[in-house]
């Protein structure tokens, strides 16, 4: 059946579109982060963009869906947080609205597949996004100034989801064991707000790495066999 990918292509647009904005706002007036947390943000702010993007027009997966509305989301939240609420920043957060209520309308039902691809189960596609999580959650925990263990954290979430997403035997063990290490040392040093951040983002890596679905990632897919072929008979026989 065609798809047609009009509404796709308006609401991803709007969708990059703000936060584009966004990021221009966070860059131009990073007040209250600094300019390293700040960096961080819009970063993570980009990561996640453009696999949410790639997800709803390439791979019509209906995750890319969900991670669209929740990126726009947590934006909003975190451009409030700017002053002065400048013109880019207005700007951004009228293309956010329009934005969320074109990803949670019935525009892209069609387009989405309604049922998951062979292969990837949802916690291989979950537990790499979510590491990617600790590139901006280290600058928003952080905001004053970096840490360490927040920047060690900043690095190790996007090259051990990687790692994981390429079926490395390592990239798993990292997110179960040194990725939730490194997110409750930076949470010891980080205070208020931050520490609670980063304790709930170790405990949500964990909780992930450790599900048995997790493991998928690290099995090959092997094509189904062709079925046997049966020799014709003649006539003579039988």
């Amino acid at each position: 059946m065609h798809r047609p990918i009009t509404a796709p292509l308006i609401i991803t647009g709007l969708f990059g579109f703000a936060e584009l904005l966004w990021c221009v706002a966070l860059s131009a007036h990073p007040d209250p982060f600094s300019p390293g947390s700040a960096l961080l943000v819009v970063t993570g702010i980009v990561a996640y963009t453009a696999i949410a993007t790639v997800g709803i027009l390439l791979v019509r997966a209906s995750w890319a869906r969900w991670l669209a509305l929740g990126t726009t989301v947590v934006t909003l939240v975190v451009g409030s947080l700017g002053d002065p609420y400048d013109a880019v920043s207005i700007a951004a957060t009228v293309g956010s609205l329009i934005a969320v209520g074109g990803l949670v309308g019935p525009w892209l039902r069609i387009w989405l597949r309604q049922r998951p691809g062979a292969g990837a189960g949802p916690i291989t596609v979950a537990l790499p996004l979510a590491a990617l999580a600790g590139l901006p959650l280290a600058g928003i925990s952080t905001p004053n100034a970096l840490s360490a263990p927040a920047l060690a954290v900043a690095f190790a979430g996007p090259i051990l989801g990687w790692a994981y997403a390429r079926a490395l035997r390592w990239g798993l063990w990292g997110l179960r064991v040194v990725l939730p290490t490194l997110a409750i040392v930076a949470a010891a040093v980080a205070g208020g707000w931050g520490t609670a951040w980063l304790l709930a983002y170790a405990a949500g890596v964990a909780a992930i790495a450790w599900m048995p679905g997790a493991r998928d990632a690290q099995i090959p897919v092997q094509a189904p066999l062709p079925p046997p072929r049966v020799a014709p008979r003649s006539e003579g026989e039988g």
